[in-house]
């Protein structure tokens, strides 16, 4: 297929309003989930001609190349594609060009996975005449409006509209409606090791566990750290506090391993408890000896321990 060149002044300058129509914008909830029988018929009158609502072939669409989602939730779908065999789809699709009658998807990949898995021939549509920096653009919006983007799916697509079409922080932020700190704080979790990124895709950490590890300078220690936030489920503030420590100190503290009790401190322990009717506890002492601790609420109570060992 022969790529659109990108406009010498991007139409992301009038706004993202003119790029997608009423029809096509993701609404809170999303509204491919909701339950309502559609007629898939041609608009008659719509705002802009090109937001003709169409009816196209299944067939003749293809995934869009610029799709910054890297992974959707099967359940999800499945549950999106038995609505759809039985309800049909509330809000069209949005494509692009590319070739006699062929598309590419630029909005609404969930819902054209679920068309397609729910046996679908064709899907209404609205085509619009987008370059390949628009099409990055309204897909990595619908996504950020619905918030299904994890924060790395979202630095990814982020990135790419950086380095691909030349925009600068400022005018990306500007463009999404967000702060430039934002997306600043968000391409930073980029420079994380892969295993790492991954963890926050899959919901092991969040962002924020994520931005306490890029504090940790020496990537060995970062990566103890990590191997730490995982393998404890650390909190972000547990986290930082530990990032904060190597940070001081050069290393991570280790906590010396709690020995393996053994069971007959145990039984007897057990034995104390039933016989005082009180909290015990049996501390041994590598020396041989130990620690008795029995915990009371007031002076009657050790009067009783008294009134029992008699």
């Amino acid at each position: 297929m022969e790529r659109s060149k990108p406009a010498e002044k991007s139409r992301l300058g009038r706004g993202l309003s003119s790029l997608i129509p009423p029809s096509a914008r993701p609404a809170a909830p999303p509204a491919e989930e909701s339950v309502k029988p559609v007629e898939v018929k041609e608009s008659k009158t719509p705002d802009n001609p090109q937001d003709t609502v169409q009816r196209l072939a299944v067939t003749s669409i293809k995934a869009n190349t610029f799709q910054p989602r890297d992974s959707f939730d099967d359940t999800a779908l499945e549950d999106l594609a038995n609505s759809i065999s039985a309800h049909g789809i509330l809000q069209p699709i949005m494509v692009r060009a590319s070739g006699k009658n062929k598309y590419e998807l630029v909005a609404g990949e969930r819902r054209f996975r679920a068309a397609k898995r729910a046996g679908l021939e064709f899907v209404p549509a609205i085509v619009r005449e987008l370059t390949d920096e628009e099409s990055l653009t309204v897909a990595l919006i619908e996504n950020i409006q619905r918030e299904d983007l994890n924060a790395i799916e979202a630095a990814k697509g982020y990135r790419q509209l950086l380095d691909q079409f030349g925009l600068t922080q400022t005018e990306l932020a500007r463009q999404l409606g967000k702060a430039q700190p934002t997306i600043a704080n968000a391409l930073r979790l980029l420079k994380l090791d892969l295993e790492m990124q991954v963890s926050i895709s899959d919901g092991q950490m969040t962002e924020e566990h994520g931005k306490a590890l890029l504090s940790v300078q020496d990537p060995d220690q970062r990566v103890k750290l990590w191997e730490k936030v995982i393998a404890n489920q650390l909190s972000v503030a547990e986290t930082r506090r530990l990032a904060l420590k190597i940070t001081q100190n050069g290393e991570i503290e280790e906590t010396p391993p709690t020995p393996a009790r053994d069971v007959h401190w145990i039984a007897l322990e057990d034995r104390l408890r039933s016989a005082f009717g009180m909290k015990v506890a049996l501390r041994p002492s590598p020396k041989g000896g130990g620690t008795l601790t029995i915990d009371f609420s007031d002076p009657e109570e050790v009067e009783g321990i008294l009134d029992r060992i008699r």
